[in-house]
């Protein structure tokens, strides 16, 4: 690869080449090569690009419904990189489709084995806040009945919302 020299390095396409920058430094190369979007559509190389973005298209559907879902959980809260988190959640119960040929792949299916369950019951929708730094005294969770026990309650130390004048248990 050629290396820029001059007062302004360039950036972009010029004349056939291609200039930016790699690592800080200014490099230049001949334009071409790569892919497009005609190529994936037709190529027979690109076919495992085709499998995979159909793939992706999906699980992206499904985080976006899933978010909607949640939606009235989490109103009014940010969680950093929820989107890509959840991403990264359907991507790993799809593959546990075993079922359908790659390229068509699926959620559902996925979350309908022992594994995709779990998976699904262990993932951490907040991982800035768990439970034991928002309930400062002992608790347990029966998974099986989905049922939330909290014994030894000190109201002082519940840490309520501002503004906050009742709770309703």
């Amino acid at each position: 690869m050629a290396k820029q020299k001059g007062i302004i390095p360039i950036v972009g396409t010029l004349g056939g080449f291609n200039f930016y920058y790699l690592k800080g430094k200014p490099i230049v190369r001949v334009a071409g090569g790569g892919f497009n979007g005609k190529a994936i559509k037709t190529k027979a190389s690109m076919q495992r690009v085709r499998e995979n973005g159909s793939e992706f298209g999906h699980c992206s559907r499904v985080n976006k419904i899933f978010r909607q879902a949640l939606h009235p959980f989490f109103a009014g809260y940010t969680f950093s990189h929820f989107h890509s988190r959840l991403m990264t959640l359907f991507t790993r119960i799809k593959t546990l489709d075993t079922t359908s040929a790659r390229g068509a792949r699926r959620v559902g299916i996925g979350v309908d084995t022992v594994i995709g369950v779990r998976v699904l019951c262990d993932f951490e929708y907040t991982p800035d806040c768990r439970p034991q730094t928002v309930l400062p005294f002992p608790f347990s969770m029966d998974w099986g009945t989905y049922t939330l026990s909290i014994s030894d309650v000190d109201v002082a130390q519940i840490p309520f919302i501002s503004g906050a004048t009742h709770v309703v248990v």
